[in-house]
């Protein structure tokens, strides 16, 4: 196979470093075309091919959805970090160039998706009571060997001298790679980085965020104590399953109201309100409701629009929580190739906002002062 011929180096490895990352796997040709198409550059194989290759292999939609997203941040940013001398109308046309770029490619990952998607369903229908046990049951082993996940992370970390830290900001995650100075008890010591800072920014009052176990499926809560441009130290807390592990598929908090119409038992419910999205599930809150309306695992249908588009998802409640006068419950959907397209392409559109709002995010007193 012949290497792809790259105009821009730094911008294919950066890419590539992404992709490697997130898709680990043993075939490294597929992810070097991969981001090749990425980066636009001539490439032999072609995008279908490339996807299909990494689908039988066992990665999903959402995984592939969501390094795309990765990849495209980083584009963007390469872009704005250039405009200084260039036109307005320069400047929205390449804007207008990477976007619709982007949006290619992941049509490409749902096109070529499809079957893959109608065998997850099988898979779906097949989950009981017994699996929701097992996963239970896992969650308490990991809550008895706490304190033994932190200390294996600790030496991990004393080994690399890096420590990866990330939050959420309106339910789109965001990644940090630090450098540790020293380490003193369940305290470290990192030098402070512009993706430091930014994950920081995320929390309220800029103090909290979560570090990533070196087993990758815990997280360990961590706090800012003394900082200085040069040092920041971060104290250890409690220690759970990774957030970023129960979130299998790419979503966002919605900081608007949609409203929406739900049926379940034959009854229907309105005026609930959708409070995040992903492409394989749904958040909802009923206000004003003293009983839950449904159960786990019963089969559930929800009605509402985006963009001016009417959609109707059928799934599956997967909890309920009642909280301040309020219901909360998740929803998983039935696989279904047109309500999963259009819920993407909402959920791309709205995170490319958020990436907006994050970079421009005013930061707190604690955080400015490490710049």
């Amino acid at each position: 196979m012949n290497t792809p011929t790259l105009k821009k180096p730094i911008l294919y490895q950066k890419i590539l470093t992404v992709l490697q990352h997130d898709l680990v796997c043993d075939y490294p040709s597929e992810l070097e075309c991969l981001a090749a198409h990425v980066c636009n550059e001539h490439v032999q194989r072609d995008l279908k091919g490339i996807l299909e290759t990494l689908f039988h292999h066992g990665f999903t939609v959402p995984q592939l959805l969501s390094v795309l997203l990765n990849c495209e941040s980083i584009r963007m940013k390469r872009l704005f970090s250039g405009y200084s001398s260039q036109p307005v109308a320069a400047q929205y046309k390449d804007l207008q160039h990477v976007i619709h770029h982007f949006n290619t490619i992941q049509e490409e990952v749902l096109e070529v998706g499809k079957d893959y998607l109608l065998e997850a369903e099988a898979s779906l229908f097949s989950e009981d009571d017994d699996a929701q046990s097992d996963r239970m049951a896992m969650n308490a082993v990991a809550d008895g060997v706490r304190e033994e996940v932190l200390n294996n992370s600790l030496k991990e970390w004393a080994r690399t001298k890096t420590m990866k830290v990330y939050n959420f900001f309106q339910g789109v995650p965001v990644y940090a790679t630090v450098d540790i100075l020293h380490i003193e008890g369940n305290r470290v010591d990192i030098a402070p980085n512009s993706d430091f800072i930014k994950v920081f920014s995320c929390h309220p009052d800029g103090k909290n965020a979560y570090a990533i176990c070196s087993d990758e499926k815990d997280q360990v809560k961590i706090s800012m104590g003394e900082s200085s441009p040069q040092c920041v130290q971060l104290h250890m807390h409690e220690v759970a399953q990774s957030l970023l592990n129960c979130r299998k598929n790419l979503g966002v908090r919605l900081n608007f109201d949609v409203f929406s119409e739900i049926k379940v038992r034959g009854k229907s419910i309105k005026k609930v309100l959708l409070r995040d999205v992903s492409f394989a599930g749904l958040g909802l809150t009923i206000q004003n409701m003293d009983k839950e309306p449904c159960r786990t695992g019963e089969v559930i249908e929800c009605r509402f629009e985006m963009s001016g588009k009417p959609i109707i998802a059928q799934g599956w409640v997967r909890w309920v929580v009642m909280t301040n006068g309020e219901i909360r419950l998740g929803m998983e959907l039935r696989p279904h190739i047109g309500v999963q397209q259009a819920l993407q392409k909402e959920v791309f559109k709205i995170q490319r906002k958020i990436i907006v709002q994050l970079n421009d995010l005013a930061l707190p007193e604690t955080l400015q002062k490490l710049r």
